[in-house]
């Protein structure tokens, strides 16, 4: 018999070939979702991490395989050539990834974002609908195998298989062989599934006998209404989680990798339970209004717990992973499950398995399409997260009803049922915690002086992104996507731009990646003739001017132009060349922003410098010694020279170039503004450029074998998901042991005459009572006899001058500290009398006042003085132990004992 004429025929129900093919379908289950993952990380490579990027990839598989799953049923004989289609689809993207990125980058397109992602949805649309049509057509084949209920299994193999396959990928297989490989690894499991299938189940290709297709088994329009409205509220709701884990897990991929795999580790429960229980469409509704109800009144007690336990937990990679897995799966998995039930629980057993169970994929996938744009254009931008959850519970009962066709008794059991999350929100929801930011949740003690001191927050939210600022303390942050900055207040985030532009060759223009709080950019165009700042979220650029303080009111700058586009996609796109590039876009703990630190970048941003150029880069001390020997080590392929400066004990800065880095213009710091703002906060311009710690930045590499940060191979992405908030302890060391002076007044003269006194000065102001500054004393010590006395007079000196620029309790503060060290007991009383004046509910003010008057014996002023202090703060170290020296002195032993 021909393939033309086919003939029903009914397959061998053996065991073991029933196995076989389950087999099969959990392998393919393992690439389908990979592909949606790793497609979307290897365009957004090239084109860049913005919205409108990541929206067209994902509405892209989103109606690909929604259109997919709906025509599947006419293409019953070919599943074996749709599973190697998708497998050539995704080699084929993977082996001319390269050629394409040239391609997207010619003059054909000229770097256009629109025309690249039009070119990549383009490329995206077939294996969409081929995998699309993949889960069907295997349920209607199991169809044959096994009698019963066959796509509730067929359904949770599938997901089983996803759900794997998403762990797999983030954790194993990207960290060991890289994007290209890990592609050419599925693209080779799905060749592989449909050389089998084509070997071993060909006689399934004959479609089974249509004689159960009659009207009378179709689905009732009111379950489809239902399942779009119930799939509507579960795209919200996997949307919603990816925001509210980033809150305290970080803005991490693998926080995404969790979310997502929760989601299809429910699908895949919610099919077997169905499949078990025969559980009905209305009870699982009902399940997942509840579990909304759940993740309202439990967010807080998982994120305290997550919390709690992270301190133990971060010290081994599988303990951290599982229990950031557990606390996501504690938050969504009774609703990811309740979700995941309602394709088989309407499905049954009745009909054609593959046009059915395509029809119902179909209205899900299109529904959820509808969601994401709900939720990007409309939801996100309006309405707060835990609002957002009681509408999903709405849907959900919507949903309920329609399903049950009003019928009253439906009608009245959803109202009870949306009373249970109403409750939630009203009783034990708190949004304010959410923006906090994901550093405060790794330790119980910092998540306490969050909820204490976080008095102020403004949050504005884009069509993905949330931005805020927040008052912490007498600090004002800057929140995005749950990522926090330092102090707005601090000077580094101004010194990031200014100090390497002393070294540059040439003012006439510079750009800047990463506008932020705008600190940074702002800056640089009081120093610079024109300023391209790149930002890639549109919030920040639109709330520029409620920062405007902290930015020297750059929205209103002439001479700096705003582009809304991502980094990596800018570079690549733009042909002017810059004497000097500023990367200040958030930490490289920021996923996406570990990109700026590949060899890729660096070979582009080589390619947009000027020969004697300079590229300059910020580092976190908290991405740890291993993260920075990878940045040292990847920076050291692209240029040959590479200097650190210090900005703050853990926050550096480094500054590569082709030629070697040299002082050129001091004076820029002492222009009128910049000169009065570093004042005013305790860098004087005459101390900035002592900022430069060594000029041999890849001498302090200690491990040789760290590997090369890439976009094929993102090292340094996969090692920050691996530490917590360490300290650069070790990479400190190294640069202590590499400091030398004659080094650095090297690369300082002639621009400007070496002192070693205000290099000591300027280590102590940046980097505090730290080792690192300690040394730097020691150093500027040697050899000069009268080091100390002159030292202690050019400090006293210096803060008093800023003390009086300022006219802050702060600066009041740090001078009236440096009195009392230099034994002027009344003048540092004075200062903090003046702070305290200012500002009454400052800590450590009353602490001062109090060791001044214990030093001129005026011990009952100094109790009271103590005990103000911890009035303020019942944990005053100084405070308690000065009580306890002042009682000694007193001879009252017993109190002392106590207090000590």
């Amino acid at each position: 018999m021909s393939d033309a004429t086919p003939e029903p025929t009914t397959a061998p129900a053996s065991p073991g070939r029933a196995a076989t093919f389950s087999a099969l379908l959990l392998l393919s289950g393992f690439c389908g979702i990979s592909y949606e993952v790793l497609y979307g990380r290897m365009l957004s490579n090239f084109i860049g991490d913005q919205f409108a990027v990541t929206a067209s990839i994902l509405l892209t598989f989103m109606l690909g395989i929604g259109l997919g799953t709906l025509a599947a049923h006419r293409l019953w004989r070919w599943l074996w050539l749709i599973e190697g289609l998708i497998g050539i689809c995704g080699a084929s993207l993977a082996l001319g990834n390269n050629v394409l990125e040239r391609w997207l980058y010619s003059g054909l397109f000229s770097g256009s974002l629109g025309a690249a992602m039009v070119v990549c949805c383009t490329l995206l649309c077939a294996p969409a609908f081929l995998i699309g049509c993949s889960l069907p057509l295997f349920a209607g084949y199991l169809k044959q195998l096994q009698p019963g209920r066959v796509f509730a299994r067929a359904y949770a193999i599938y997901n089983l298989g996803a759900a794997l396959t998403v762990l797999g990928i983030e954790f194993l297989l990207l960290r060991e062989a890289g994007l290209r490989k890990t592609v050419l690894t599925m693209a080779a499991i799905n060749i592989l599934v449909a050389l089998l299938l084509r070997w071993k189940f060909h006689d399934l290709r004959f479609p089974p006998s249509p004689a159960s297709n009659t009207s009378d088994n179709r689905m009732p329009w009111s379950s489809f209404a239902a399942l779009a409205l119930a799939s509507l509220a579960s795209a919200i709701f996997q949307l919603l989680m990816v925001k509210l884990s980033e809150s305290f897990l970080g803005p991490y991929r693998e926080t995404f990798a969790l979310v997502l795999t929760c989601v299809l580790a429910g699908l895949a429960l919610g099919a077997a339970i169905t499949r078990r229980w025969r559980i009905s469409f209305g009870v699982w509704i009902a399940v997942a209004i509840i579990g909304l109800a759940w993740s309202l009144a439990g967010f807080a007690w998982v994120t305290g717990t997550y919390a709690a336990w992270y301190s133990t937990a971060v010290n081994q990679f599988s303990t951290i992973i599982a229990l950031k897995a557990g606390c996501v799966g504690l938050l969504m998995i009774i609703p990811a499950t309740a979700f995941g039930g309602l394709i088989p629980a309407l499905l049954g057993e009745a009909g054609e398995v593959a046009r059915d169970s395509g029809r119902l994929l179909c209205v899900s996938s299109l529904a959820n399409a509808a969601g994401f744009l709900l939720m990007a254009f409309v939801l996100h931008q309006y309405l707060d997260y835990g609002v957002m959850l009681l509408l999903i519970a709405g849907l959900g009962a919507a949903a309920l009803v329609i399903q049950a066709r009003f019928r009253p008794l439906a009608m009245a059991g959803a109202v009870v049922l949306l009373a249970a999350p109403v409750a939630a929100h009203l009783t034990w929801w708190n949004e304010r915690t959410l923006y906090f930011g994901y550093h405060f949740y790794q330790s119980a003690g910092e998540l306490r002086r969050a909820r204490v001191l976080m008095k102020e927050m403004e949050w504005f939210k884009g069509r993905q992104d949330v931005f805020s600022l927040n008052r912490y303390g007498e600090d004002d942050l800057f929140f995005i996507n749950g990522y926090i900055s330092n102090s707005l207040q601090a000077p580094a985030e101004k010194m990031v731009s200014i100090f390497p532009a002393m070294f540059a060759p040439r003012t006439d223009r510079a750009l800047v990646l990463g506008v932020g709080s705008g600190a940074t950019a702002g800056a640089a165009a009081l120093a610079f003739d024109h300023v391209d700042a790149v930002e890639i979220n549109p919030v920040v650029l639109e709330n520029l001017d409620r920062m405007a303080e902290h930015n020297f009111r750059i929205a209103h700058r002439m001479n700096v132009k705003f582009i809304l586009d991502d980094g990596i996609h800018h570079i690549k796109t733009n042909a002017q060349r810059y004497p000097l590039i500023v990367n200040t876009v958030t930490s490289p703990r920021y996923f996406s922003s570990a990109k700026l630190y590949t060899r890729d970048f660096f070979e582009s941003v080589r390619a947009r410098l000027e020969p004697d150029g300079l590229y300059v880069a910020w580092i976190d001390g908290t991405i740890g010694n291993r993260g920075l020997d990878i940045i040292l080590k990847t920076a050291s392929q692209s240029f040959r020279e590479c200097s650190v400066g210090g900005l703050t004990y853990g926050y550096f800065l480094l500054i590569c170039s082709q030629e070697p880095i040299r002082l050129r213009h001091p004076e820029l710091a002492s222009r009128t503004e910049l000169a009065a703002y570093f004042r005013r906060s305790g860098v004087t311009a005459e101390l900035l450029p002592y900022s430069l710690l060594t000029t041999r930045a890849y001498s302090l590499i200690a491990d040789s074998n760290a590997p090369i940060n890439t976009l094929d191979f993102p090292a340094l992405e996969f090692e920050m998901s691996r530490v917590g908030d360490r300290p650069v302890t070790h990479f400190t060391d190294r640069l202590e042991r590499q400091m030398d002076l004659a080094e650095i007044s090297k690369a300082l003269q002639p621009a400007i005459q070496f002192d070693p006194l205000r290099f000591a000065l300027c280590s102590e102001i940046l980097f505090e009572k730290t080792t690192l500054s300690q040394h730097a004393l020691r150093l500027a010590a040697v050899g000069n006899e009268d080091f100390q006395e002159n030292y202690r007079a050019l400090k006293l000196a210096h803060l008093a001058a800023t003390a009086e620029a300022a006219r802050t309790p702060a600066m009041w503060h740090l001078y009236a500290t440096e009195l009392l060290a230099q034994r002027r007991y009344g003048e540092a009383i004075a200062m903090e009398r003046l702070a305290l004046a200012a500002s009454p509910e400052r800590t450590e003010s009353w602490a001062v006042i109090g060791a001044s008057q214990e030093k001129i014996s005026a011990w009952p002023e100094a109790i009271q003085s103590f005990r103000n202090e911890l009035k303020l703060d019942q944990n005053n170290g100084p405070a308690l132990f000065g009580l306890g020296r002042v009682h000694y002195k007193m001879q009252r032993y017993a109190e002392a004992l106590e207090f000590l």
